[in-house]
Order: structure tokens, then sequence, then C-alpha cells
């Protein structure tokens, strides 16, 4: 048995689920919801440790989006993941309240790795569940 992070999902594009999942389990992240939406009530309801959330399909923008999950989540760690290579998108998301930001565009090893470090600091008891 090992200690998985609770993790909170926000993917638009739900095809790639199953692959965000796998991703996600071996990183150590275990997700207890997803959403295709920023659905503030449903995050408070789950109270993750970590929120992922694909930023690239808000139509009011992702550093948008972010904002109303940090409203919804103030302690919780929020991960980006995004195709975008541009450093002032990047620099907004983090001035919104993102932990951290991972492209789309790397290999799974590198994005499981990146994933590794962004929780690292994600360690309290109450954000752990034994699987």
């Amino acid at each position: 048995m090992r200690n998985l992070v609770r993790t909170y999902v926000i993917e638009p594009q739900l095809v790639f689920m199953p692959f965000l999942e796998r991703v996600l389990k071996e990183a150590g992240l275990h997700v207890i919801a997803t959403s295709g939406d920023v659905d503030s009530k449903d995050i408070a309801f789950h109270t993750p440790a970590v929120i992922l959330v694909d930023v690239d399909y808000f139509e009011r923008g992702g550093p948008n989006a972010i904002c109303r999950i940090r409203q919804a989540a103030r302690t919780a760690a929020v991960i980006v993941f995004s195709a975008t290579d541009d450093p002032t998108f990047e620099a907004s998301c983090y001035i919104s309240g993102a932990n951290a930001v991972c492209s789309k565009r790397e290999s799974v090893e590198k994005l499981t790795s990146a994933l590794r470090r962004a929780i690292a600091g994600v360690a309290g008891s109450s954000a752990l569940v034994t699987a």
C-alpha cells in the first residue's frame, strides 16, 4: 500500500481522462473527482490537496479559471496543464494562483516527473489516501 495525494481534475476534453488518470497515478496522485469546468461547490465538497486543470479550453482564459479555482480551494496546490508555451501566459497563471505549469508537449516521463516535483510540498496527512 502506498499513499496517494487526493486530486481533482478539471479537463474539458473528457476523452483524455483515461490517459491523465494513468499519468497521475504514476506520479502519486489519486483522482477523487473530475469535471469539465470549474465547479466551485464540487471542488469545495471534495477538498482536494491538488487540482490539475487543463486551461486551454476556457472561454474567459486560463488565468480567470485559476482565480475561480483559488476562490473555492485556497490551500490546494493548483497545477496547470497547457499546450501554450508563451512565457507571458505562464507568468499570468502563476500570478493568478497556480503552483506549477506543466506542458502538454512533454513526454509522459517528463510530465510525471514535473507532477511529482509540483506535489512534493503537498504531504499533509489530510492530503493523502491509502491505495
